[in-house]
């Protein structure tokens, strides 16, 4: 089996990784799981003004990975649902939030979201990842 090693060129939380995100997560002290800011740049639009969707699934998933991770597990998603609620606007900033829900074998259930400043939720996803 491939080796998953992080080389910091994640496009999403990658230190080296000068066209991607370089979101930085932590844990979230209040409800567990965790959390980054994260802000996309008129580059990362699909109409004008607004975040491709694209963009907003791929940081729902990273988180979900990232809040397997805080819960102890390496881990790739098997699958991932993302539904969206409203635009998100480029150059504003957003919350991501993610956390693990269960585990059944090697499967890790996980959910998270991307919400504006006042804590109203633009997306959020459920996922199915493997244990690597």
């Amino acid at each position: 089996m491939k080796d998953f090693t992080d080389d910091q060129n994640c496009f999403v939380c990658g230190r080296k990784n000068p066209a991607g995100l370089q979101l930085a997560f932590c844990e979230n002290p209040q409800g567990g799981g965790v959390e980054a800011g994260v802000s996309f740049p008129d580059r990362l639009q699909g109409w004008q003004g607004t975040v491709h969707g694209g963009l907003l699934a791929t940081v729902l998933d990273e988180t979900m990975i990232k809040a397997a991770a805080a819960a102890g597990f390496k881990t790739v998603t098997a699958e991932v649902t993302v539904k969206f609620k409203r635009p998100a606007l480029t150059g504003a900033v957003y919350k991501a939030s993610g956390k693990t829900l269960e585990t059944r074998g090697r499967i890790v259930f996980a959910e998270s979201s991307i919400s504006d400043v006042q804590g109203q939720v633009l997306a959020q996803a459920t996922g199915k990842l493997f244990k690597v």
